[in-house]
């Protein structure tokens, strides 16, 4: 499989743009449900010490999608992530908790670190994946189009998420019985490279703890931005 960041992303959004990927097979995603969900729940509770609703986009680390399209003046606007969603979520009360092990570590450590992480079931992805925006002709669903110039990734066939999996497809979503998992992390300054790793090792730690398996990652950037798994 050939996974690609068109460089337009880069030259929209910022050039120190990095999305990292650990891929993992051969796990269980169900028999440490339990724990995952308890795991997920000291990450809520934090939440609701730390954040207002009001404030979550002026959070250091949410904030620089802020100014990512900053080069379009007025035009700039707020980039909603996906990390966004979950703690909004989270300050209504409501759980985010999943039904697979995977989708609630990553919830996790998205919650935690104040970072977009993605996850989608390896094997329903369809060809190659590729990061782009989109052109605005692009259906979700039956009624919903994209709009032009929004951050999407898709396989050969489906968008499987758009801004930065503020919406996510269900064809690629994990559930109990998925045996890989394709994580993507989202990183623009401050978060640097040495953060950035240390996230990727924690995250492949969690998943290796909780569901055993092969990991292997690696990090896409404009000045490598495609590879082949």
């Amino acid at each position: 499989m050939k996974i690609e960041i068109k460089k337009e992303v880069f030259r929209k959004f910022n050039q120190k743009l990095r999305v990292a990927f650990i891929l993992v097979e051969g796990i269980d995603n169900k028999t440490k449900l339990k724990e995952s969900k308890h795991l997920l729940q000291e990450a809520e509770n934090l939440t609701h010490l730390t954040f207002h609703k009001r404030t979550i986009k002026n959070h250091d680390l949410i904030s620089p999608w802020e100014v990512a399209k900053a080069g379009f003046g007025k035009k700039a606007r707020h980039y909603h992530t996906s990390v966004e969603r979950l703690l909004k979520k989270i300050l209504k009360r409501k759980s985010v908790a999943g039904k697979d092990v995977v989708t609630n570590l990553v919830r996790y450590l998205a919650v935690k670190h104040i970072i977009p992480l993605g996850v989608d079931d390896y094997d329903r992805i369809k060809g190659g994946l590729t990061f782009s925006l989109a052109k605005g002709r692009e259906r979700i669903g039956k009624l919903s189009r994209v709009k032009r110039g929004d951050l999407i990734y898709r396989d050969e066939k489906n968008i499987l998420g758009t801004k930065l999996d503020f919406w996510k497809s269900k064809k690629t979503v994990l559930n109990k019985n998925s045996n890989s998992a394709l994580i993507h992390i989202e990183a623009l300054p401050p978060i640097t490279n040495k953060e950035l790793n240390e996230l990727v090792k924690e995250v492949k730690d969690l998943i290796s703890s909780f569901c055993g398996g092969k990991v292997k990652s690696f990090v896409l950037s404009e000045r490598k931005n495609a590879i082949k798994v």
